[in-house]
């Protein structure tokens, strides 16, 4: 059976999908071998609960998906600057720090709570999407997820890339209404959108 390992997110409106660009590649600039983002591939978002999805429960996990956001409107996000976060390797990931709202917070534990009982926290390499190798550190984020990131550990952010040295972001705003379940590739990133519904 097919399995795909997923990130259910909120796919920012383009201007901030751009800005993310923008940054992802002054940090190449510094670290060529770096995270790649772009708006085809590897998509900027906020991530909101990860697991492995067999390919056979995507449509029901889509219809869960639809029934629980469908009590929430588009969500005011506020970007108050970047933020650098040390990791287990020694590498600094950089991001887009996202304000906490308790609307935003109620959206995650809705989600989380909604599509658990379908995700499964044993992804492996195969269930990644694109070539090998995939860093170690990746399938651990995903299956630790639940519950080790989630509800009281949540930490809305917008990966930007690895880097020591980046410039302040000037506070931005922005509403968002895009929510998608992504197929994951290296790097945690979202490679494709396998579904996504409005909200």
């Amino acid at each position: 059976m097919k399995r795909f390992a997923i990130d259910v997110v909120i796919l920012p409106p383009d201007p901030v999908m751009e800005y993310a660009i923008k940054w992802n590649r002054e940090l190449r600039k510094i670290r060529p071998a770096n995270i790649v983002l772009s708006k085809e591939h590897r998509l900027p978002h906020i991530s909101l609960a990860m697991g492995c999805l067999a390919e056979d429960r995507l449509e029901e996990a889509l219809t869960l998906l639809q029934t629980t956001t469908s009590s929430f409107g588009a969500l005011d996000l506020h970007i108050p600057g970047i933020k650098g976060v040390g990791t287990t390797a020694g590498d600094t990931v950089v991001s887009f720090d996202i304000e906490l709202s308790s609307s935003l917070a109620s959206l995650h534990q809705a989600i989380v709570i909604s599509l658990s009982s379908l995700l499964t926290q044993d992804a492996t390499e195969a269930d990644l999407a694109g070539p090998p190798p995939i860093e170690p550190w990746c399938t651990e984020w995903i299956n630790q997820y639940i519950p080790n990131h989630c509800f009281g550990n949540f930490w809305p952010h917008i990966t930007l890339g690895f880097g020591t040295q980046y410039r302040d972001f000037p506070p931005y705003s922005f509403k968002a209404s895009r929510v998608a379940i992504c197929h994951l590739g290296n790097h945690c990133t979202c490679r494709r959108v396998l579904g996504e519904v409005n909200i």
